[in-house]
């Protein structure tokens, strides 16, 4: 086949055994050769590890759910660890069984209307 390096060990025939450890021994030590140096990054973290997760925090678990079709987010969108995915969609669920949280969200087309009646009451 033309244009290909003959298959074998590796190393070109042609090249001695001197030639090769000499090569070898000028070579840096840092493990691959041209690779630029490692960038240690903190290891990625829950945004909520540490955080207790209530059903009544309704401004916390709103911003796990779509305002517009009232749908949980998966781990891949929030960034959650699986342990407070879970507590998250408990939470939400409850929120909604207990009423603090609607189950369904407006259509975002009815949101700008406007309102049919200005009542407001005294307090």
């Amino acid at each position: 086949m033309r244009g290909r390096a003959p298959r074998g060990g590796g190393v070109c025939a042609a090249v001695s055994p001197a030639v090769l450890s000499l090569t070898l021994s000028l070579l840096p030590c840092s493990g691959t050769v041209g690779a630029a140096p490692a960038v240690t990054q903190p290891p990625k973290r829950c945004v909520l590890c540490g955080i207790n997760v209530d059903y009544k925090n309704v401004q916390l678990l709103s911003q796990f759910v779509s305002p517009h079709t009232g749908c949980i987010y998966g781990r891949h969108i929030t960034g959650l660890c699986n342990k407070k995915q879970k507590e998250i969609t408990k939470a939400i669920k409850r929120a909604h069984v207990f009423g603090f949280m609607p189950v369904m969200y407006k259509s975002p087309s009815f949101l700008t209307d406007p309102k049919i009646c200005n009542i407001k009451y005294s307090e």
